[in-house]
């Protein structure tokens, strides 16, 4: 299918900075960008006006934990009340409290839930996702999860990218014993079933020491997977420095990554990966030095953590807002991380996350005349079109 969006007021490809091009129009057939410019309408062309509006690449969500079971607003109201996450953590809330309903709950129930979360954000924007599994711990739970998170791969209007996530240690294992299980029996599994793209471990204080949390990623890479790693959210102990010896493809959270840290993640190619909603969403004090990561002009991405403890927050755009608010990164910083670097940090920046002729077709139409809007209105409902592929998955006029 031929689609035209025609004569937007901004383009933002991403080529150059934000790229802004005023006042032209894209051509999309058959799924890729064939034009940026003027277009003359032929009959079998689908016309979308695109006047008053701004293009941009559609939205690269690189770090969420979409699919749980449960709910924890409890934990939410105790926080209010100034009680702190490793706190609710350590008297049995937190992660265990979603292992355990994510453990009760059958995997069609996982999928109909991921489905549903699925469905609202690309109606904001958003057109790749990454999933994390880590809310299981046990190998039959976890490889639930990923069976669930391929399934919703398989069947979403968006693109999933399947994580495997090592995030803590379950109650009553021995720390070595679970290590040891995750090592020799779970990476091999998930290898061998092709049911995640990524490895990723969470490694802070109340998680993995970058021991541990090197051992599992070497392992990891041995068995071919690209890696990650949860790090510097609430210490440092080392892990972006890890992200950097293994070549990390993505390193995330970073509050607390020092200057030193955040040159290395540079020199080794990592791609760092904010996520304010989090820290707004738990009331964390700290910010990353977002004037370390300028100097060393790293290519900072930004997502959205979305999960049920820590940060229910699933529209991008609301992210952007708040990388501006909570974190103070410029407007053009906080758009490039949400799309050109979101991409960066899954290795997909080849098909998604720029508007140039000859990518992929993945664009969000934003009923906003100029991309300061974008986070200035914060997260309003200014999203007209999300087209994937070509395809528009969502149009307010359809």
């Amino acid at each position: 299918m031929s689609i035209v969006l025609s004569n937007a007021t901004e383009i933002l490809t991403m080529k150059r900075g934000l790229g802004v091009v005023k006042n032209r129009s894209i051509l999309i057939e058959d799924g890729i960008i064939e034009k940026i410019g003027t277009v003359r309408p032929k009959k079998h062309y689908r016309i979308i006006d695109a006047t008053g509006c701004v293009v941009c690449p559609g939205f690269v969500d690189s770090h969420t934990h979409l699919v749980f079971g449960g709910s924890r607003e409890d934990e939410f109201a105790m926080r209010i009340k100034g009680l702190k996450y490793e706190a609710i953590a350590r008297a049995g809330g937190g992660i265990a409290s979603t292992v355990k309903h994510t453990t009760k709950a059958s995997e069609d129930l996982l999928y109909q839930l991921g489905r549903q979360r699925l469905k609202r954000i690309l109606r904001h924007g958003t057109t790749t996702v990454e999933i994390k599994s880590g809310y299981g711990l046990t190998s039959e739970v976890e490889y639930k999860m990923l069976r669930v998170i391929n399934r919703l791969k398989k069947r979403a209007p968006i693109e999933v990218v399947p994580t495997f996530l090592v995030h803590t240690v379950p109650a009553k294992v021995k720390r070595d014993d679970f290590i040891k299980s995750v090592v020799d029996e779970m990476i091999p599994y998930v290898a061998k079933n092709k049911l995640a793209a990524f490895c990723d471990v969470f490694c802070d204080r109340i998680a993995f020491s970058k021991e541990e949390s090197e051992v599992i990623l070497s392992a990891a890479r041995d068995w071919g997977f690209k890696l990650k790693i949860h790090t510097d959210e609430f210490a440092n102990i080392g892990g972006a420095l890890v992200a950097a010896k293994l070549g990390c493809t993505s390193a995330d959270h970073l509050l607390v990554s020092t200057k030193r840290d955040i040159v290395a993640m540079k020199k080794s190619g990592v791609v760092p990966t904010l996520l304010p909603g989090t820290s707004v969403f738990l009331r964390l004090n700290g910010k990353p030095d977002m004037q370390a990561f300028r100097s060393a002009r790293s290519d900072v991405a930004i997502a959205s953590d979305f999960n049920p403890g820590s940060c229910m927050i699933y529209s991008m755009l609301k992210i952007i807002a708040l990388a501006c608010l909570a974190y103070g990164m410029h407007v053009e910083e906080a758009l490039i991380g949400a799309t050109k670097n979101g991409a960066r940090a899954l290795g997909i920046f080849d098909r998604v996350g720029s508007i140039e002729e000859g990518k992929q077709a993945d664009l969000v139409v934003l009923n906003v005349d100029n991309y300061r809007k974008i986070p200035y209105q914060f997260g309003e409902d200014m999203v007209s079109y999300t087209i994937k592929e070509g395809k528009v998955i969502y149009g307010k006029n359809n």
